[in-house]
This record gives structure tokens, C-alpha cells and sequence, in this order.
């Protein structure tokens, strides 16, 4: 008789199995575990005189150092920014670009490596709606806050070197910034490390370093704008005529087709209240019938211009944010005083619907007033970018052009409806509204015949040269419309409204943005 015993094996429970397991670490746990033990980075060697030892003193903050004389530009800070931040295919925080100069005999090229300048007085900053960005006391390195940004891409127009970059996969903007994570624990920037010349470097600077000279290199921005902090150095005598390769390049800019919707049918509200002003004060017989479907085209005008614009936010839900930046952002008091106007709008109608004849006035009023506020808060916002086309006077002139020729046009075309005679003050308000629109955007073509390059000749060459089918457009809808405003008012109306809506186009498409200098366009934004 054979007798088996049985071996019986302690079965493994879940707890010994998870606390196995936790003394076994993957590959990428035991290169960190590793890591974290070395007494210094592997590459310290080779970027450790590259990098400040000590903080920054209180006057002090942290620059780039770009030293032009052994930068060859071979983009390996690029890559290195590009892998080491985990960025999107199309996406860079550093560049590269060209500049040249000197004559034939002895022509000179310098590349120049950038990225964020990490200013004192930040333009990005200042304009942010929502306070997405933060200067860092100690470091004076400036943060993009992901989780606080709404896509609304304004740092990007208020930039002058073109460094924040708009990220359409997680509708957001983003930047360099400094591999701030890195060089708290003492390790070099992406591009410190991976310049194989050493050609970059990170400094002490004061933070007034700024007002050593007017541009930071040939072709840069004027410097007391934003006071970038990045310094280029070099021991070569350099040409006086040094330029960007690209300085006569002619690409638009992006069309920013929301914004031209919403900046077009905003003021056209605007010109209608203004239009009922004028009628309530000259008080002519019949002419009150026409003011309550005024009222309601000016509305449904504002209403469709801040919907579409709404599709330009790359994280519409965080709209709600655009009050935070009110004391200091010129695009938060557009969206405050835009987003207050439509109920006060809405309030109008409803005392004209019910009757309410001594709160007409004053809501009218009122109406007026602030629509006319949210006029010039939007002139500020492209006219404090600080572009030659967007200049003060110009914008207001185009912007409360459209004001008044729209909502003289509406008007005109409302009163013949109701078989009402048009008064010589709204005409005269539409006289006005081209004299003001004819006396900029004329002129505006007159410098593509200038000699030496500039803002201004580009402008008027983009107009037309790649943009001349716009232009055409513009002007013959307008010359179509006021001729037709005798026989079709309506009709006339609305090719005078295209054409507005093809000026608002032309005024993004045929500005000229600031960037460093020899930095190709996108070929996206065109």
C-alpha cells in the first residue's frame, strides 16, 4: 500500500503579492533611483560654468545669455527645448533666426538663438485677461499658468518678440520658461545643455539692464516697451545696416475671422443706438415707430458678433475668468463692458415695448454711452499692442467709422421700411463715417511706393499684393452699396456691411507683427 504525503505551499495574498512587487522597479524607476543618488547630474560637467551658482539679489533676476559669436545655428537648443518640455509636433519655445548686413564685398550673416527674454516689465503679463501669467520675485522668470489661460491668444499680439505660441490641441498658449524646475535643483535649461558651443548661458543680470541700450540686437523691438533682460555678446565690429533677412518678406498675418465677426457687429449695435439717440433728440413726427425694430436689429447685431467671437477662445468655459485682469488688460474691460451691454440693451426694449416713456430716455441713453465706452476699449486693445497699423488714431478712426456707418446704413434702411423719411442728421452721420473711414484707409496704400522698408510700406504691399483681392472687395461693395442706398436701401445696407466686414479682415491680415528679427512667418496663419 503506497502512501502519498502532501507538500502544502502558503498560498500568496494580496498583501505580500503588492509589497513584492514594490521591490521591483522598472527601468525607468531605477535610472531616476540612480540619478537622484549621483552627487551632481551626468552633464553637469559640461553646462556647470553656464549656470548662476546663488539666487538673484533683490534688484536681480535671472537672463539668457547668448553669445553671438559661437552660434552657428544649428538648432540644437531647439530640439533640446522641443524633446526635454515634451512640446507638440508644430510647437517651439526657441528659435532661430538671421540677420544680415554689410555690402557685397564684405557681406556679413549672425544667427541668433531666442526664446522668452523673461522681461522686467512683461507685455504678456499686463495684457493677460485672466492673470495667466506670473513673474516669479526671486527669479524674475516669467510663467505661463496652463489651468488659468482661456486661448483668447491676446500675449501673442501684445508680445513684441513673438514668444508665447498658441497651442491649438490643448487651446491654450504656452512658453519657455526657463526650465524653472531644472535650475531650482541646479541643473542647466534644455538649450544651456545642448548647445555644443556653449553658446548660451543663464546670468545674474540687474533688472534694469534694459536701459543699457534701445534694441537688444539688430532689428529687436524697442526695448523700453516690455525691458527684456536677455543680453547678446560679441567682440566682432558688426555692420550698420544689419536687418532681418526677413524684413521684406510679405506673408499675413492670421485672419482672426471671430474677431473680425465680433468686432464688426459689435460697433454696428453701437451705431444703431447711437442712430436712436439722434432721433429721440431731433424728435421728428413718426419717426419713434422705427425705434423699437431698431432696437431689436442692434441687439440681434450684438448678440451674434459676442457669440462668434466666443469660437476664437481656445477654453471658452473659463470665459468667466476675463474680469480678473480688469485693473490692467485692456481685453477684460472690452469683455466686462461687452458683456454688461447686451441686458442694458435688452432693457431698452422692453421700455419700449411696454411704453415706459420716462425711462426711455435715459436707457437709451445709457445705452449709447456704454456701447460707445465699448468702442474705445476695444480700440485700446489692438492699439496697445503697439503696432505701426493699430496705431491710436488709426483704429479710432476705423473703429468708430464702422460705428457710425453701420448703424447709419441700418437706420436708413429701417425708417424707408416703415415708409419714414430719413433725417439729414443720420445722413450726416454716415457722411462722417466715411470721411473718417476714406481719410485712414487711403492713405494707408500711399507708402508701398516708399524707398526704404518699413511697418508702413509692408502694410500697404500686403494690401495690394497678396491681399488685393480683399481689397477690391472692400471698395466695390462700398461703392456699390451707397449707390444702391437711393433705390434699395436694404440691399445697399448689406453690401455696405460686407464691405465693413472686408476692412475688419484687411485690419488683421495686413498689420505687420513685431518679432525677433529674421524669423520666417508661419505658413499656418496665412
Amino acid at each position: 500500500m503506497l502512501s502519498f504525503s502532501t507538500v502544502h505551499t502558503p498560498s500568496t495574498n494580496l498583501i505580500d503579492k503588492l509589497l513584492t512587487e514594490q521591490h521591483t522597479l522598472t527601468a525607468v524607476e531605477t535610472f531616476s533611483k540612480q540619478h537622484d543618488q549621483a552627487a551632481i547630474p551626468a552633464q553637469a560637467q559640461y553646462y556647470r560654468d553656464l549656470i548662476p551658482l546663488s539666487k538673484p539679489n533683490k534688484d536681480e533676476q535671472f537672463a539668457f545669455e547668448v553669445d553671438l559669436d559661437i552660434c552657428t545655428g544649428c538648432k540644437a537648443c531647439v530640439v533640446a527645448c522641443h524633446s526635454l518640455n515634451g512640446l507638440d509636433k508644430d510647437e517651439s519655445w526657441r528659435d532661430v533666426g538671421v540677420i544680415t548686413g554689410g555690402h557685397s564685398e564684405n557681406a556679413f550673416q549672425q544667427t541668433v538663438t531666442t526664446a522668452c527674454h523673461h522681461c522686467a516689465d512683461p507685455a504678456c503679463m499686463n495684457g493677460c485677461p485672466t492673470l495667466a501669467y506670473e513673474k516669479d520675485e526671486q527669479t524674475g522668470i516669467v510663467r505661463h499658468l496652463d489651468d488659468q489661460c482661456i486661448g483668447c491668444q491676446y500675449c501673442i499680439l501684445k508680445c513684441p518678440y513673438d514668444v508665447p505660441k498658441y497651442n491649438a490641441k490643448l487651446g491654450i498658449v504656452r512658453k519657455c520658461d526657463m526650465c524653472h524646475g531644472r535650475l531650482k535643483e541646479g541643473e542647466a535649461p534644455a538649450c544651456v545643455q545642448s548647445c555644443p558651443n556653449g553658446a548660451i548661458s543663464i546670468k545674474i543680470v540687474d533688472k534694469n539692464i534694459h536701459e543699457q541700450a534701445p534694441h537688444m540686437i539688430a532689428g529687436a523691438y524697442n526695448s523700453q516697451y516690455t525691458k527684456p533682460t536677455t543680453t547678446f555678446r560679441s567682440k566682432k565690429t558688426r555692420p550698420e545696416n544689419m536687418a532681418p533677412i526677413d524684413e521684406q518678406s510679405l506673408m499675413p498675418e492670421h485672419g482672426h475671422l471671430p474677431l473680425v465677426w465680433m468686432l464688426t457687429f459689435t460697433q454696428v449695435a453701437v451705431g444703431v443706438f447711437t442712430a436712436m439717440c439722434i432721433l429721440d433728440i431731433i424728435r421728428e413726427p413718426g419717426n419713434n415707430a422705427a425705434q423699437l425694430p431698431l432696437a431689436i436689429v442692434g441687439l440681434g447685431f450684438a448678440c451674434i458678433g459676442l457669440g462668434v467671437g466666443f469660437l476664437h477662445l481656445g477654453s471658452p468655459l473659463g470665459a468667466w475668468r476675463a474680469f480678473l485682469g480688469l485693473k490692467k488688460s485692456w481685453l477684460s474691460r472690452e469683455i466686462v463692458t461687452f458683456g454688461v451691454w447686451p441686458p442694458l440693451a435688452m432693457a431698452t426694449i422692453a421700455i419700449l415695448w411696454f411704453g415706459i416713456d420716462d425711462l426711455l430716455t435715459p436707457a437709451r441713453s445709457a445705452c449709447c454711452v456704454l456701447g460707445l465706452l465699448g468702442v474705445f476699449t476695444s480700440v485700446m486693445v489692438y492699439a496697445d499692442t503697439k503696432r505701426e497699423f493699430w496705431r491710436l488714431g488709426h483704429t479710432i478712426a476705423r473703429f468708430y467709422g464702422t460705428t457710425l456707418i453701420g448703424g447709419s446704413v441700418l437706420t436708413i434702411a429701417t425708417l424707408t421700411f416703415f415708409k419714414q423719411d430719413t433725417p439729414t442728421q443720420i445722413l450726416g452721420m454716415l457722411g462722417i463715417g466715411l470721411l473718417l473711414k476714406t481719410s485712414i484707409e487711403i492713405p494707408s496704400l500711399l507708402p508701398a511706393r516708399d524707398s526704404k522698408w518699413s511697418s508702413a510700406k509692408k502694410s500697404a504691399l500686403l494690401q495690394t499684393g497678396p491681399l488685393r483681392r480683399d481689397l477690391i472687395c472692400r471698395w466695390s461693395l462700398l461703392l456699390l452699396g451707397l449707390s444702391l442706398m437711393i433705390i434699395a436701401p436694404i440691399v445697399g445696407a448689406i453690401a455696405i456691411l460686407t464691405s465693413e466686414w472686408y476692412a475688419r479682415k484687411l485690419f488683421f491680415r495686413a498689420v505687420v507683427a513685431h518679432k525677433m528679427p529674421g524669423q520666417l512667418p508661419n505658413p499656418a496663419h496665412s
